[in-house]
């Protein structure tokens, strides 16, 4: 995958990619009832997302048996009615303008025309995959927010994340940046 334009490169372990992403100011602290549902969603949604793109398992069984394809025709048949699903609600669901965005464990850089201004305190929605037309919410701090001719380049630190939330976000941070390291490498092969 490329770099997002303007996006300075960093060192450390992101993904990188053109994503549906939203703000809406809020104070800090939120609610803890509030944090406590966005931290849950999140964490079933990061569950689920890491769930559906995990590689198929191996069959134990030799793959001519007719177990192994009996497995196969289940699998396709779950990932077809998933997929009918995701888009199905994906009809109903307002994405947000996609922007050139960079996604850390712990922060989040982003280009647009507009945002919000440095020091703000935002509720960051950020949808991560087609697959699941479900936004992650994120309180984040503003850090940056600056102009640059090719627009806005913002950058805010999350906070008040669960531990757990943490560690789904950290597992799948890296999860995408190996796949994409392993996506450049193959495509270095080619």
């Amino acid at each position: 995958m490329t770099v997002p334009t303007g996006i300075p490169l960093q060192d450390g372990v992101y993904f990188e990619a053109f994503l549906p992403l939203g703000w809406t100011p809020v104070s800090f602290p939120i609610p803890s009832f509030t944090l406590e549902e966005w931290m849950q969603t999140n964490v079933t949604l990061l569950r689920a997302l890491a769930t559906m793109e995990a590689l198929p398992i191996d069959k134990e069984n030799e793959p001519g048996s007719s177990s192994a394809k009996a497995i196969d025709r289940l699998e396709a048949k779950v990932d077809l009615s998933l997929a009918l699903l995701a888009k199905l609600l994906a009809r109903d669901t307002h994405f947000p303008q996609r922007a050139p965005a960079r996604l850390f464990a712990n922060k989040m850089e982003w280009i647009s025309q507009e945002g919000p201004e440095q020091g703000a305190r935002v509720a960051l929605t950020l949808f991560l995959s087609h697959k699941i037309p479900q936004a992650l919410v994120l309180p984040a701090n503003v850090t940056k927010s600056e102009k640059q001719p090719d627009g806005l380049h913002i950058c805010a630190t999350f906070a008040q994340l669960s531990e757990e939330m943490q560690d789904w976000l950290e597992r799948t941070v890296f999860r995408y940046h190996r796949r994409s390291i392993q996506l450049s490498h193959a495509g270095k092969q080619s």
